[in-house]
C-alpha cells in the first residue's frame, strides 16, 4: 500500500470513528450560506446565541481567516473578516462560536452600533478595487462599488420588520465597462418574538432549508417553543442576481429543537425541496440536517436524498440517490485540546440547466473525503493545529494534505497576533508546500495593521516545466472611526513563474 494510499486509510477510519463515537466542544457552528465583497454571510443568528461582536473560528482549518459579526438578526449574521483573507472562504464552510447565555436577548456591541427608535440600522459603504496584471495583457480592471444594507427586524416596536441589501459597481478596464446591480435582500415581513407565526415576501435566503439559497418568493412558518413548521414558493433569481423566472421552486419543512436553559443544545430539521425549469424537472429532494452542542461534545450533519424521475432516469441516473452526506464532530477531549473530524461525500447535482448546457458543468468545488485534526491550547493566547485532510474528487482527482499551525493572540494591550502554517498536498497532477505567515496588532485604539505573506512552491508530477513557485504579501489597515465609520485599505502583491498580479482595495462604510 502506498504512503497516500495509506494516510487515506487512516484518516477515514478515524473520522468516521470520531463522528460515531458520540464522547461527551463547547463551541455551536454557522454555515456560510453566501458571499459578497468581504462580506461574509451565516446561516444562524440571535437565536443560536450569535450576537453582534461575536468572534467566529473556522471549524476544519485552523488556518482558515476569522470572522466577526457585525449584523445579527434572529436566524442570520453578516460578518467581516477579521484574519486572513476572505478569498479562502466558500458556500458550505463551517464557522464555530461560543453561543451567548442567552440567545434571544439580541445584544449589541461597540462594533455595531444599537437599533434605532424605529427599529433598525444599516450601513452605506464605497469600495474600491484595482487589479493589475504584469505578465497577461488586457486583465488590468478597476472597480469602484457602492451598497447599501438596512436591517430592521422590528418596525417601530411591531413584529413587522423589513431588510434591503443591494449593492452596485462598476468595471473599469481595456474593453467595455460593465456595470452590475446585484439585490441580496429585499423584503418584508412579520415575526413576532416567541411562538406564532411568521412569513416574509421578496428577495430572501430559507435557513430553514437545505440547499435553498436566495429565492424570489414567499416564506410562511409556525414557530412553537419547541418545533417549526413551514414552506415556501417562489422562483430562482438569475446567475447576476437579476430576475428571472425560468426556475421555479417550493418546499416544506419541519424542524425540533432542545428545550433551552439545558446544557445541551441540539436541532433537528427536515424537508422536501422540488425546483423546475420551464417544464422540465430541475431537481427534486429530501433532506435531513441536525446539529449538538455540549459540554463536551458539537456536532453537524446533512443527508440529501434525490428522487430522479424523466430525463434524469433518461440521463442514467438511479431513482433514489443520496446526494449529499455531510458529518462534522468536535470533542473537548482536554482543558487544552479539541479533536475535531468529519466526512464529506456531497456531489454536483445534475440540473436541467447542465443537462441541455454541459459546457456549464464546473469541477466538484466540495472538497469530498475526510479530515481528522487537533487544536491544541497553552495558557490563553498560543494554539496549536495540527490537520490531515484525503479528498476524492474535484478537478485534480485524489487529493491529501497535512497542515500544521501555530497562533498567537492578544497578547499585550496592542492586541498583537502572529500566525504560522505550514501544508503539505499531493494530487494526481501536483505536490507541493503552502507556507504562510501573518502578523497583526492594534495601534491605539482605533486602528489595527495586519501583515500576510507566504510561498507556495509546487511540482507538476506531469511536466517540469509546468511547476511553480509563488509569493505574496498583504498589508490592511483597518480604521473604527467610532461607532458610525470604518474604513480600510488593503494592498496585496503577489508574483511566481506564471504569476505577476498586485490589488489595491479600499472601503469606506457609513453605520447608522
Amino acid at each position: 500500500m502506498s504512503a497516500r494510499a495509506a494516510l487515506r486509510s487512516v484518516l477515514a477510519a478515524l473520522a468516521v470513528a470520531l463522528a460515531c463515537a458520540g464522547i461527551p466542544a463547547r463551541a455551536a457552528t454557522a454555515v456560510v450560506t453566501y458571499l459578497s465583497g468581504a462580506t461574509v454571510y451565516l446561516g444562524a443568528g440571535q437565536r443560536d446565541g450569535l450576537l453582534a461582536g461575536t468572534r467566529l473560528s473556522p471549524d476544519q482549518d485552523a488556518a482558515s481567516p476569522v470572522l466577526q459579526a457585525f449584523e445579527v438578526s434572529p436566524r442570520r449574521a453578516a460578518c467581516r473578516v477579521l484574519e486572513g483573507k476572505a478569498g479562502a472562504i466558500r458556500v458550505g464552510d463551517r464557522f464555530r462560536f461560543e453561543p451567548a447565555a442567552d440567545p434571544g436577548g439580541g445584544g449589541s456591541s461597540a462594533s455595531a452600533p444599537a437599533r434605532k427608535p424605529w427599529g433598525g440600522r444599516g450601513r452605506l459603504g464605497i469600495r474600491y478595487l484595482l487589479t493589475q496584471d504584469g505578465i497577461n495583457d488586457g486583465t488590468d480592471f478597476q472597480q469602484p462599488a457602492l451598497d447599501a444594507l438596512v436591517d430592521a427586524p422590528s418596525l417601530f416596536g411591531t413584529p413587522w420588520g423589513a431588510r434591503l441589501d443591494v449593492r452596485a459597481r462598476r468595471t473599469i478596464g481595456t474593453e467595455d465597462d460593465v456595470d452590475q446591480t446585484r439585490v441580496y435582500a429585499l423584503y418584508g415581513g412579520y415575526d413576532k418574538p416567541g411562538p406564532g407565526v411568521r412569513f416574509a415576501l421578496g428577495r430572501q435566503y430559507a435557513p430553514d432549508l437545505g440547499n435553498v439559497s436566495t429565492f424570489d418568493g414567499a416564506l410562511a412558518a409556525y414557530d412553537s417553543a419547541r418545533w417549526s413548521a413551514g414552506g415556501f414558493l417562489g422562483v430562482q433569481p438569475a446567475p447576476d442576481f437579476g430576475y428571472s423566472n425560468d426556475v421555479r421552486e417550493f418546499g416544506g419543512f419541519g424542524s425540533w429543537r432542545g428545550a433551552p436553559g439545558t446544557p445541551h443544545h441540539w436541532t433537528l430539521s427536515s424537508g422536501l425541496v422540488a425546483s423546475y425549469q420551464k417544464s422540465e424537472i430541475n431537481r427534486e429532494f429530501l433532506f435531513v440536517h441536525g446539529t449538538w452542542v455540549g459540554p463536551r461534545l458539537g456536532g453537524f450533519f446533512t443527508q440529501e436524498l434525490d428522487l430522479n424521475r424523466g430525463w434524469k432516469r433518461d440521463a442514467g441516473e438511479s431513482t433514489l440517490e443520496i446526494t449529499s452526506t455531510f458529518a462534522s464532530v468536535r470533542v473537548r477531549a482536554t482543558d487544552w485540546m479539541d479533536v475535531f473530524g468529519g466526512a464529506d461525500s456531497r456531489r454536483n447535482v445534475l440540473l436541467y440547466r447542465n443537462f441541455v448546457s454541459p459546457e456549464t458543468e464546473f469541477d466538484d468545488a466540495f472538497r469530498r473525503g475526510y479530515w481528522l485534526g487537533a487544536d491544541m491550547r497553552s495558557g490563553q493566547h498560543v494554539r496549536f493545529g495540527l490537520s490531515g485532510r484525503t479528498a476524492d474528487g474535484g478537478s485534480a482527482g485524489n487529493a491529501d494534505s497535512l497542515t500544521g499551525s501555530v497562533t498567537v493572540d492578544r497578547m499585550t494591550r496592542a492586541d498583537l497576533s502572529a500566525r504560522l502554517r505550514a501544508t503539505w498536498w499531493s494530487d494526481d497532477r501536483l505536490e507541493g508546500w503552502l507556507y504562510a505567515a501573518g502578523f497583526g496588532g492594534q495601534i491605539g485604539e482605533r486602528f489595527r495593521l495586519g501583515i500576510d505573506t507566504g510561498l507556495r512552491a509546487e511540482d507538476s508530477l506531469l511536466n517540469p516545466v509546468l511547476s511553480d513557485d509563488v509569493w505574496w504579501l498583504g498589508l490592511t489597515f483597518d480604521a473604527d472611526l467610532g461607532r458610525r465609520f470604518f474604513a480600510t485599505l488593503a494592498l496585496d502583491r503577489s508574483e511566481g513563474d506564471y504569476e505577476d498580479v498586485t490589488q489595491l482595495y479600499a472601503s469606506f462604510a457609513y453605520r447608522f
